[in-house]
């Protein structure tokens, strides 16, 4: 069991030692409403992405029910949002998941949460940057720039906003979340103008395609659909990482996480009801690269390609900048809790002249640059799919286990129905870790091998803090 004993409303732990000792060097300011965190994590969420491009792979595992895929999840979501909002009340820090974990379970498995966490802030940044540039040059033929420079200068670009003031970021990613929501309403109103398929039939009789033909759907292709529609609704979350920023703190942000998980469903499941709704030919449909996409533009018109294209464009920058800010606060929580060499956790628990993790930003800029110039990033945006799964799956055991283990804590905001939120969360996440192909599951024991590792050398140089005291 994890030492860790979380301040009450301070996103601190009395084991962050030294780093801690400077005070307000060390803690952000609360700028936030529980409407600017929630519009951030509808910004991570990105429902134009979302329903555009990420639910291609869900269609082609599960054909039409990828619809009722997305209906079952999101209830899972709300769920998976109690647990987190429990979680993140009682134990307010700006680390997210990666705090929860710590607060409540042994800390070689917040290592193992922190790696798989963070580790998503540095591949899928770079992978939503390098995929702009496609749809900038259907937008725009005449630009030839590599799409590998394209990324790199709006990587920067991204970065730059990140490190500013929080509330700054919260407003650039506001303004382009409404693009978002006027593609996404695009994609609802194909669906009203050129209605083709029946909606009973699409969630009461779905159909696969199987050899060109469309056949009923199995339970076995069923259970497969849910793992990859698992990474279609995700990103609400993002609002537990703000919660030292948020004003109203521990008290607040359980209602806002649930708030966020309520809203990202509702906006990536109507729209892409909608999308199967409008399309003219089922087989054509899933047999797509961009099944929605084509849909649209054969409801709407050509027209309606230049208003996808420039709702994606908008959708992959801002979900890149939200990522930048949330995963940075986890890099500068971890260091705050004094998890680093003190060489190089004092720089990266450090807040810049905007009360900003700037150190943190840059940890995930620079091997995101790394990875923009290998430009082939398929296996891991695929394995990013496994690590949010682990990160859930021990959020659920952790809001399980914190109410047993630490029965006295004073929780702001208590889930309904416990245990049954993260009981459910913790078998839905943990069948879709066990469905992953080898490649997958090898990869996930690789990286948690590297934080169990890292976590036994770390008490080399957490011994030797200043006061002598190891977590």
């Amino acid at each position: 069991m994890s030492s860790t004993k979380v301040l009450e409303g301070s996103g601190q732990s009395p084991d962050y030692e030294g780093v801690a000792a400077e005070g307000e060097a060390h803690t952000l300011r609360r700028r936030l409403q529980v409407s600017h965190v929630v519009c951030l994590a509808m910004a991570d969420a990105s429902p134009a992405m979302a329903v555009l491009l990420l639910t291609a792979g869900v269609f082609q595992v599960g054909g039409t029910f990828g619809v009722g895929a997305m209906l079952i999840l999101s209830v899972v979501v709300v769920l998976i949002a109690m647990c987190l909002g429990e979680l993140a009340s009682t134990y307010p820090s700006t680390g997210g998941s990666y705090s929860m974990v710590r607060s409540a379970l042994p800390e070689p498995l917040a290592w193992i949460t922190l790696f798989n966490f963070v580790t998503q802030g540095i591949v899928i940044p770079a992978s939503l940057l390098l995929g702009i540039p496609i749809f900038l040059k259907n937008l725009l033929p005449w630009i030839t720039v590599p799409n590998e420079v394209i990324a790199f200068l709006l990587l920067a670009v991204s970065g730059a906003i990140a490190i500013t003031k929080v509330e700054i970021g919260a407003k650039v990613n506001i303004a382009i979340l409404v693009v978002q929501l006027v593609v996404v309403g695009l994609i609802v109103l194909a669906a009203i103008v050129a209605p083709v398929q029946n909606p009973v039939d699409i969630v009461f009789h779905p159909v696969v395609l199987e050899n060109g033909q469309l056949v009923p759907l199995t339970l076995g292709i069923a259970l497969a659909t849910l793992a990859p529609a698992f990474n279609v609704l995700n990103g609400y979350d993002a609002v537990c990482g703000f919660v030292e920023e948020l004003v109203g703190g521990a008290r607040d942000v359980g209602r806002a996480v649930i708030y966020a998980a309520i809203l990202a469903s509702i906006l990536i499941t109507i729209p892409l009801f909608a999308g199967v709704i409008a399309a003219p030919d089922l087989v054509a449909f899933l047999q797509s690269d961009a099944p929605i996409v084509s849909a649209v533009e054969s409801a709407l018109g050509p027209w309606a390609s230049t208003i996808v294209n420039i709702g994606v464009i908008a959708a992959l920058f801002n979900a890149a900048l939200t990522l930048q800010m949330y995963f940075a606060r986890g890099v500068f929580a971890s260091a705050r809790d004094g998890l680093w060499p003190p060489a190089i956790g004092n720089r990266l628990a450090g807040l810049n002249r905007f009360r900003s993790p700037g150190w943190g930003v840059a940890a995930l800029l620079v091997p995101s640059a790394f990875l923009i110039m290998m430009s082939s990033l398929d296996w891991l945006i695929m394995f990013a799919g496994t690590m949010i799964a682990t990160v859930y799956f021990f959020v659920g055991v952790a809001a399980f286990w914190s109410r047993i283990s630490q029965k006295h804590v004073h929780r702001p905001f208590k889930m309904p129905f416990w245990p049954l939120p993260p009981v459910i969360v913790v078998a839905f996440t943990g069948y879709a870790l066990i469905t992953q192909t080898t490649d997958f599951l090898i990869g996930e024991l690789v990286l948690a091998g590297v934080a169990v590792g890292l976590w036994a050398l770390s008490k080399l140089w957490r011994k030797a803090a200043p006061n002598g005291t190891e977590p």
